[in-house]
């Protein structure tokens, strides 16, 4: 049986994130924040560290029993249980000035996210999506309006894609060619940074989350926790030759952390 939270315990997370979330948003008002750059090559910043930091110290207190996994600690393959965080995602983005920043808290439990939540601060009334005590999913708001989510699927003949500014217009029509040809040229793209994109597919504003490039486990484990609730498929993707082809379901605890292309979707 997939650990649960009772309703006391899920309120400590959703505090959590928004304590984490005023300290985000105050690093990039103030623009007082340093930025480095990790072996990867890729940006980190102080405000990275210190939202994950605070993030980190706030669980362990909660929940001592559960070990973390934090893009910015500390990476090592940790018990069959734990939580997989990342304290910004968007960094780039943050760094600039977007608003599409977020802050991810996943449980992972025998290689399944089972609990997630995306909080983005100063985005969309500073949205926040996650899974309560019942495993219903619940949208929060700035003003901590809540209302519990329901999938509708679109009666629309136009298909409704989210993705990331990076992605190429000519992947995106491959793709729909092999898997959804009775589209054609009838569909639309909206393009997100960061785990936000998520909100889109729980929302029941988009369709299809495709995700073309290598993304680590921090970035997806919330989300798919989310989109898992309405059953919902995170799936791998492969791409040879100009041929996509599709995978198992997207797992946690591999050792590098490392996840292969994706898409997502609700039946």
């Amino acid at each position: 049986m997939a650990h649960s939270f009772n309703q006391q315990q899920v309120e400590k997370i959703v505090s959590i994130a928004r304590e984490a979330g005023k300290i985000a948003a105050q690093f990039q008002q103030s623009g007082d924040f340093k930025v480095m750059y990790k072996a990867d090559n890729s940006k980190v910043s102080s405000a990275d560290i210190a939202v994950s930091q605070f993030i980190g110290e706030k669980l362990q207190q909660e929940f001592p029993q559960i070990p973390i996994i934090c893009e910015e600690g500390k990476l090592r393959v940790a018990e069959n249980i734990f939580w997989l965080i990342d304290p910004i995602d968007g960094t780039s983005g943050f760094i600039d000035g977007n608003n599409e920043f977020a802050i991810n808290i996943a449980l992972v439990e025998n290689q399944k996210a089972v609990f997630g939540l995306i909080y983005a601060p100063l985005f969309e009334d500073a949205k926040m999506i996650y899974l309560d005590s019942d495993q219903k999913v619940i949208l929060r708001n700035g003003s901590d309006e809540q209302k519990v989510l329901a999938f509708k699927k679109s009666s629309s003949n136009t298909l409704r894609i989210i993705t990331s500014p990076r992605t190429k217009a000519k992947d995106i029509k491959n793709y729909l060619e092999q898997f959804h040809q009775e589209v054609g040229e009838n569909f639309v793209v909206e393009r997100l940074s960061s785990a936000i994109k998520f909100f889109r597919i729980v929302e029941s504003s988009a369709d299809l989350y495709l995700h073309f490039r290598e993304s680590m486990e921090w970035d997806t484990a919330a989300g798919q926790a989310l989109v898992e609730a309405f059953g919902g498929k995170v799936k791998t993707i492969f791409l040879n030759q100009e041929k996509f082809s599709l995978g198992q379901d997207l797992v946690y605890r591999k050792t590098d952390f490392l996840n292969q292309q994706f898409v997502t979707f609700i039946d």
